[in-house]
């Protein structure tokens, strides 16, 4: 046989076939900044996120209610003037004029209600940020993950397009002198075919992932390795209601929102007195004295259940919803990170399995090879083995990827951010 078709030892095999595996990036030794890194993708994503634009839009809206609950009046003064004539019927110079101020006031413990609420607003909108561009890290690392699979795809297809074309080769060498039949040939150039196809739609299925995550971020920029170490625990859910997971902070937020709510609509049971300064000006007739006048009026809105029962039973309403969706959040999360751990627990173990199998496809490529240089084996026996072999590597290939995918969602339901 030929110096280019000799048999590499098994072992020697297993580490050429291993290292091919090159779609999948290698771990990053530590976090930097800088264009190249998942934190990065993560920050161009937020820019293109709508949740994310609304809720940095919103930061105006929480100032202004904080401004608003800060203010000496719970509403804008009221000015008021008016002008009464004996004109056009009589004519005998009556005249008078007003002027009134009208000051809105705040009820007891009322303006401290609104100024909770608007903490509560603010406080709630910064957890929804966070919470958000959790959720945008999860896009990313999906999107990552997508692409990191179909360009393994691609170099499995491309390992076996270089395997057989190889054989081929030989084949064709072999058919020259006589030691083999064109039916031969033919089959090997057939599954040559077969891998060539195979490589053209894997190479589609990357630019699909490409396209995605461009769409995602903006841009075609990759990280350098998105392959993450398993965070400390730090977002777990915790029996007595509070957690460091952004999903749960943010779903407390808006309960305590709801809450703020509620309490407002049942203790201000009715919209705010007014107070009014009135100036008035007027004479009898013609050449009379003008009199001056002042007049002060209280106006005070009474508590009805046709204002406020809506009120209340809509707060309620809300409240209710936040508890519900806070429960929600926390089931989802102890499913998610149970799922995720499971996937890693089985990514582990079939990455051990798929370890054993390029050991055993190797070995046993090694000795079909060996018989059929000796012509004791056939062309299908030997492509069988290649395939075989180069099934094993792209397993293996797979296996570790997804250990380091299931890795990613473990933090992913942990809450744990690039």
């Amino acid at each position: 046989m030929l110096a280019g078709m000799r048999v590499l030892p098994a072992a020697a095999m297993i580490l050429v076939l291993h290292a091919a595996a090159a779609a999948v990036p290698a771990a990053a030794s530590a976090a930097t900044d800088g264009a190249g890194t998942l934190r990065a993708a993560v920050d161009r994503a937020a820019r293109l996120d709508p949740l994310l634009r609304t809720l940095d839009a919103r930061a105006d809206e929480v100032d202004a209610s904080r401004t608003a609950a800060a203010a000496l009046f719970p509403g804008a003064p009221v000015l008021g003037a008016s002008l009464r004539r004996d004109r056009p019927d009589r004519d005998l110079g009556r005249n008078e004029v007003e002027f009134e101020v009208g000051l809105l006031l705040w009820l007891p413990g009322q303006r401290a209600l609104r100024q909770q609420l608007a903490g509560d607003e603010g406080t709630g909108r910064d957890a929804a940020v966070v919470d958000a561009r959790l959720q945008v890290a999860g896009r990313v690392r999906e999107a990552l993950w997508a692409l990191a699979f179909a360009r393994l795809d691609e170099t499995a297809a491309r390992r076996r397009i270089g395997t057989v074309e190889r054989l081929v080769a030989d084949v064709e060498r072999r058919v020259a002198v006589g030691v083999l039949a064109r039916a031969d040939l033919l089959l090997a150039r057939a599954e040559a075919a077969a891998a060539r196809g195979l490589l053209i739609e894997a190479g589609a299925r990357v630019e699909q992932a490409l396209q995605a995550w461009r769409a995602l971020t903006g841009d075609g920029l990759l990280p350098v390795s998105w392959v993450e170490a398993e965070a400390e625990a730090g977002g777990s859910v915790r029996a007595s209601g509070s957690a460091a997971h952004p999903s749960v902070v943010a779903a407390l937020g808006e309960v305590d929102l709801a809450r703020s709510r509620l309490k407002l609509a049942s203790e201000s049971t009715r919209d705010p007195p007014e107070i009014g300064l009135q100036h008035r000006s007027d004479r009898e007739a013609t050449g009379a004295d003008h009199r001056n006048s002042i007049r002060v009026a209280l106006r005070v809105p009474l508590a009805t259940d046709a204002r406020n029962r809506p009120r209340i039973a809509a707060a309620n309403t809300e409240r209710v919803r936040a508890e519900s969706a806070l429960l929600q959040v926390q089931r989802r999360i102890e499913a998610d990170t149970a799922r995720a751990r499971a996937e890693l627990d089985a990514a582990r173990a079939q990455e051990a399995n798929a370890r054993e199998r390029l050991r055993d496809a190797g070995e046993h490529l090694a000795l079909v090879r060996r018989a059929f240089d000796l012509g004791e084996q056939s062309l299908v026996a030997m492509l069988r083995a290649l395939a075989l072999a180069d099934e094993a590597q792209a397993d293996l290939d797979r296996q570790v990827a997804a250990r380091d995918r299931a890795t990613a969602r473990i933090n992913q339901a942990a809450g744990v951010l690039p």
